[in-house]
């Protein structure tokens, strides 16, 4: 395919330049984006035993409500019972003692039944060691609220989205012939371009499915709003006055809010889902209250079907009488409009395919990470030689900010990520999200401030050694933690994540060590020749 060689670098330099000033963020988009796959198996890893008895069966579920609610009657407007207890979700009853939006899981109380039949009750913080690497992921690595920090993710999605069109047109007149030429022999600048090249063209339908669907959650809420003001008409006063009034009435039905009528039991409400839905395996019994009103959310999960959450799909039942009343986010039985809503999700968080997709999800997300960085080494690499020969000895500021950024910054990432799980076994309850995100950012902050004071190039191998250490350092602290300080069990879950911080960490180490031997090799040689 042939395109006018000006119009090829119009293309190259909008490239480059959108690319710098997206990757920067996307860097950690990606690189947290690509754990989140694995949220449930970190949140396993890291969660602490709350001590309780062992899980009530479906059949004393009844006595250990009626007991739990006895004691605190606040917890029949907001609580979830575990159908199937886990180490993440340790407990047959559980509710939240108080709620932060911002910050995942908030302080949780724990319910369960002695072998007398007593009730036992634990509270506790499930760790947020996994909460805030997606929420790191959402905003882009900046410490802003949900509401900002979804409007910058957009704008950086867009930006992304030029990005990967400008990309495309800039490699499409020499696609066939250097799209698999990785000129291993020749310079190191060769083979990160060849490979930069390779890895972005494979995996362009992956970005293109990431920059559309990032920004269609960032401006969700936005269009939905002004979509409401122009097209909905306003509510009536009488009906409003109407709504409210029927809420109050409701409200005062049984002495508990929202309910007018005894509650379905459990088991009953299982069996109830069997006949209407007979595929949809249910794991959880979500109750709470909205505008007034108790409502029940069953979550479960149908590996038929795709899902919008990577724990499985939902269908709002009536808690009194266990008939199903919306099947919008329910697998396989959800009309067009939602069905597309649910793959667009499914699309972005890699809910289908099993283990096997979210591990291709993962692959694809540090492959983009490692594109950012490989993109912004290329930039430097090309802006220094363009500024050796117009006969400056020292890099511009420009270079020297962007080459701070690029290895303070993307590798202050990986360190503060490794910072952090390494931290979690040694953390009180696995770590607060407050005292997690302070360590992340000082580790950022430590990173950015080294490779000010050594300079971005000269920082990166021992960045890049940091991080292998840290890393080393995740299985080191769970194994010290599970046998002299909590005796936290040994689970699938755990074995799998420190082998992979055990590989990952070595990797790390081995390229530093490899970098700087190469680095000690290049100026001997360039001492003899002198």
């Amino acid at each position: 395919m042939k395109i006018r060689g000006d119009i090829v670098r119009l293309y190259r330099n909008v490239h480059s330049w959108v690319g710098i000033m997206a990757g920067l963020f996307l860097f950690v988009a990606f690189y947290a984006g690509g754990m989140t796959m694995f949220e449930g198996v970190v949140e396993s890893w890291s969660a602490r035993p709350a001590a309780l008895p062992a899980a009530v069966s479906v059949d004393h579920l009844p006595d250990l409500l009626q007991k739990a609610f006895a004691a605190d009657p606040s917890a029949v407007a907001n609580h979830t019972v575990i159908l199937y207890p886990d180490a993440a979700h340790p407990s047959s009853l559980m509710w939240s003692a108080s709620h932060d939006r911002e910050h995942g899981p908030a302080r949780t109380m724990y319910a369960g039944l002695a072998p007398d039949g007593s009730l036992i009750t634990r509270t506790q913080t499930p760790s947020q060691a996994a909460s805030f690497i997606n929420i790191l992921h959402q905003r882009i690595g900046l410490p802003l609220g949900r509401e900002s920090g979804r409007l910058v993710m957009g704008i950086v999605a867009l930006l992304y989205a030029v990005a990967l069109v400008s990309g495309t047109v800039m490699v499409l007149p020499s696609l066939l012939r250097n799209l698999f030429a990785l000129r291993l022999t020749e310079s190191l600048r060769r083979m990160w371009l060849d490979f930069h090249t390779l890895l972005g063209v494979c995996s362009l339908p992956f970005h293109i499915v990431m920059a559309a669907t990032a920004a269609g959650f960032a401006f969700q809420r936005p269009i939905m709003t002004l979509e409401q003001n122009l097209f909905r008409p306003a509510l009536s006063v009488e009906s409003t006055q109407g709504g409210r009034d029927g809420a109050h009435a409701h409200h005062h039905g049984s002495g508990h809010p929202g309910i007018d009528r005894p509650l379905l039991e459990p088991g009953a409400l299982v069996a109830s889902l069997a006949e209407q839905v007979p595929d949809f395996e249910p794991d959880a019994l979500v109750y709470s209250t909205r505008n007034g009103k108790l409502s029940l959310r069953v979550t479960g999960h149908d590996t038929r079907h795709v899902t919008r959450r990577p724990d499985g799909g939902y269908v709002d039942v009536d808690p009194c009488g266990g008939r199903i009343t919306s099947t919008d986010f329910l697998p396989g039985h959800q009309g067009g409009g939602f069905l597309a809503l649910t793959t667009i999700y499914a699309l972005h968080f890699g809910t289908f395919g099993g283990l096997w997709g979210r591990a291709g999800y993962a692959l694809l997300g540090f492959g983009g990470a490692f594109l950012f960085y490989s993109g912004n080494r290329l930039w430097l690499s090309s802006r220094r030689r363009r500024e050796r020969s117009a006969g400056l000895s020292q890099d511009s500021l420009g270079t020297r900010l962007l080459s701070v950024l690029t290895a303070g910054g993307m590798l202050g990432c990986v360190c503060g990520v490794s910072a952090v799980f390494a931290a979690v076994p040694l953390l009180p309850e696995g770590g607060h999200y407050q005292n997690i995100e302070a360590l992340f950012y000082a580790v950022l902050f430590g990173c950015v401030v080294m490779a000010v004071w050594l300079g971005g190039e000269r920082s990166t191998r021992p960045l890049v050694g940091l991080a292998g250490v840290l890393t080393l350092l995740i299985p080191v602290t769970d194994g010290l933690s599970r046998l002299l300080l909590l005796a936290r069990p040994i689970t699938g879950n755990v074995i799998g994540v420190d082998i992979v911080a055990l590989v990952y960490g070595l990797a790390l180490v081995l390229t530093a060590m490899r970098a700087t031997r190469a680095l000690a090799g290049s100026s001997m040689e360039e001492r003899v020749r002198a």
